[in-house]
């Protein structure tokens, strides 16, 4: 296990190659849904409006797999081919409302300090530590409770990140990330006539706000719980290692088949964030064949519900605590925290 341990940027090497007829099949078998989705809710449409809902519901199991393909291409791990990588990122981003390059650059630095204290706020969840929420202004606090409220990441937070803050700037984007925010934008309006046009506004409204909100809310449903769980890890710089973190601050999501290939599995995100460059094609293998990697911290669909009650990290014992318990445990001394934590 330790020569495993030792040896993983080796281990990996097997793996972290793009095999374009898998991309190329992938890619065409999800535009190919994709379209046909909007063809099928047109007619459901004519049903009702909730019958155009359900379409845009069964159609969220392919609809992550784009999100997979975008996120796949800013990583480098689609195509060998950077001109490809940024045709496909852009079409695939427009689709899902995400500018490709500002999200691709937020997301670069989200794995770069994954699990690190010192460099949080940028493409992660926003997480403060006990002594922070302490020291924190009545106001502060309540924001952050509210941000933190399990039915307002369930219900807006997809609504939030993808509907309104991916429209604009933020202070760290660069040129290219600001270009790519307004072609994003331009892209997203130029599709919403076009449709609107061939077939009426209400429509268009309706299928691209409940495909597009459905999605979201589940990104945001399966990022949260891979790295919101009692045990992650969180270290200050001077303790922080990155493989420790890939290993030990990122979930495995133990999923059902059918959840596993609608969501590209993402649910191997531990050897996601051990080697950003394997594709999602490839995680499944890297998995079985790789011993080091059989045993992360390990999450199922019921255990998921659990991670959204988890809302400060306490330095002392190392763990996600509930607000009830940072309330019960925020005047322990060390040594009670100890024994609290091993009860």
């Amino acid at each position: 296990m330790e020569s495993a341990k030792q040896n993983w940027s080796t281990i990996i090497k097997k793996y972290n190659k793009p095999n374009h007829a898998k991309s190329h099949f992938q890619l065409i078998t999800t535009i190919v849904l994709y379209v046909a989705s909007w063809i099928l809710a047109f007619y459901a449409y004519q049903v009702s409006i909730w019958a155009c809902v359900g379409v845009a519901m069964l159609s969220q199991v392919y609809f992550g797999r784009m999100f997979i393909i975008m996120h796949d291409c800013g990583h480098g791990s689609f195509y060998k081919s950077k001109k490809m990588r940024t045709f496909v990122g852009y079409l695939t981003g427009v689709l899902w409302f995400t500018p490709y390059w500002q999200w691709t650059k937020a997301h670069a630095t989200h794995h770069r300090h994954s699990g690190n204290l010192d460099k949080r706020g940028i493409g992660d969840i926003w997480t403060m530590t006990t002594e922070e929420f302490e020291k924190a202004s009545f106001g502060e606090k309540v924001f952050y409770w509210v941000c933190r409220f399990p039915p307002f990441v369930i219900f807006f937070g997809g609504l939030i990140v993808f509907f309104i803050m991916q429209r604009f700037f933020t202070k760290e984007d660069g040129k290219r990330e600001k270009k790519s925010v307004i072609i994003t934008n331009i892209a997203i309006l130029a599709k919403a006539i076009l449709i609107s046009s061939l077939t009426s506004l209400e429509f268009y409204l309706v299928f691209e706000f409940a495909l597009v909100y459905m999605g979201s809310s589940l990104a945001v449903l399966f990022f949260y719980v891979q790295h919101q769980y009692e045990d992650v890890y969180w270290r200050e710089t001077q303790d922080w290692d990155f493989e420790t973190s890939a290993m030990l601050g990122s979930s495995y999501l133990k999923i059902p088949r059918i959840v596993q290939w609608a969501s590209g599995n993402i649910g191997y995100h531990h050897i996601h964030h051990l080697s950003h460059t394997i594709p999602n094609y490839n995680l499944e293998k890297a998995f079985k064949e790789n011993e080091y990697f059989q045993k992360p911290y390990t999450l199922t669909l019921s255990d998921m519900i659990k991670c959204f009650n988890l809302a400060l990290y306490d330095t002392r014992q190392k763990r996600m605590l509930t607000f009830a318990e940072y309330r019960k445990n925020r005047h322990m001394s060390p040594s009670k925290l100890k024994e609290v934590k091993v009860a």
